[in-house]
């Protein structure tokens, strides 16, 4: 029987890939010359060979473990690979703040779908967390959302949707890996990131730009990713995106270090807002003794966590 996660456990999980997912804008706001589709295209190619290395490292074939994870899973990979492009055109369309303000609602889409294709009902204080997770984010752009053309704002209304679907897709079926999906999605956005940038500017780019893309796909999206559809497997959907809403909170405080983009008053005290909200729901989760563990026919199992296999081999001397 494989080890698996408790409900606590995996809300920790989910906090840590949320943070190393914080990250990301300081890779990209240490670029030199790339624009935003080569800078995805090096990012996306990076994520998508750093989650095959870590799945073939884990003893099985990275092509067969996509073939292996089933087409919802598969499906995932393409909507999260689309995710990564409609961003990029989003923020060069409208204000970040403004993204980061719809990125907050993806906890309540992800509840409603959850509850239609899962059956999983939300808790009284798991709607509580995400008002006052929501309201946080509020204060933290204030009013300052700015405009933007109707393509743009389109496109920033649907990124929330689709995160709450990507949630469900992974959560609903068994795949051999997590990391699956992972290199799908970035594979799939290097390439339509790839051909744009072939028609302009070319992919050649100083080392410094594609460190950065390595770092923030391979090292951030890489590892983080498949540690994040890990943990969909023992948390619930709706708790998943909140819990994530710790990248949008820890993100202007990385850029506030370095490189030293003071956030306002109201950043920081509707960050804290969001961020005692995901706390107090973490607190109160572990104190309450909510250690059960997921049933198997759900989600990813963890049994597919890299490596587990070949441990458990040597374990039992080949057997």
């Amino acid at each position: 029987m494989p080890p698996q996660l408790s409900r606590i456990q995996g809300f920790l999980v989910v906090l840590g890939a949320g943070t190393m997912f914080s990250f990301g804008p300081l890779t990209f706001r240490a670029v030199v010359e790339a624009d935003e589709w080569q800078y995805l295209f090096h990012r996306a190619f990076w994520t998508g060979v750093v989650a095959a290395l870590v799945i073939a490292l884990g003893g099985r074939n990275p092509v067969r473990a996509i073939r292996a994870a089933g087409g919802r899973q598969l499906v995932a990979g393409l909507l999260l690979g689309t995710l990564f492009g409609i961003f990029v055109v989003a923020l060069s369309r409208v204000t970040a703040a403004f993204i980061l303000l719809l990125q907050c609602t993806s906890p309540f889409y992800a509840a409603l779908m959850a509850r239609l294709f899962l059956g999983e009902k939300v808790s009284r204080r798991t709607v509580l967390a995400m008002s006052v997770a929501a309201a946080g984010v509020l204060v933290m752009v204030g009013g300052n959302v700015g405009g933007g053309d109707p393509l743009g704002i389109g496109l920033a209304l649907i990124l929330p949707v689709c995160l709450g679907a990507y949630t469900v897709l992974v959560r609903s079926s068994p795949a051999e890996d997590p990391g699956a999906p992972t290199v799908v999605a970035g594979f799939f956005a290097a390439t339509v990131a790839g051909l744009i940038s072939l028609f302009g500017p070319g992919l050649a780019l100083p080392a410094r730009d594609v460190l950065m893309g390595f770092v923030g796909g391979g090292l951030l999206l890489g590892l983080g990713v498949p540690m994040w559809n890990y943990a969909h497997r023992f948390v619930p959907v709706a708790e998943v995106n909140l819990l994530l809403i710790t990248e949008v909170v820890l993100a202007p405080v990385w850029l506030w270090i370095w490189p030293g983009e003071r956030p306002s008053s109201t950043t920081l005290i509707g960050g804290g807002i969001a961020l005692a909200a995901v706390t107090w729901l973490t607190v109160v989760t572990a104190r309450a003794g909510e250690m059960e563990r997921a049933p198997r026919r759900i989600g990813l199992h963890a049994g597919a966590a890299p490596g587990y296999r070949r441990f458990v081999s040597q374990r039992n001397g080949g057997r």
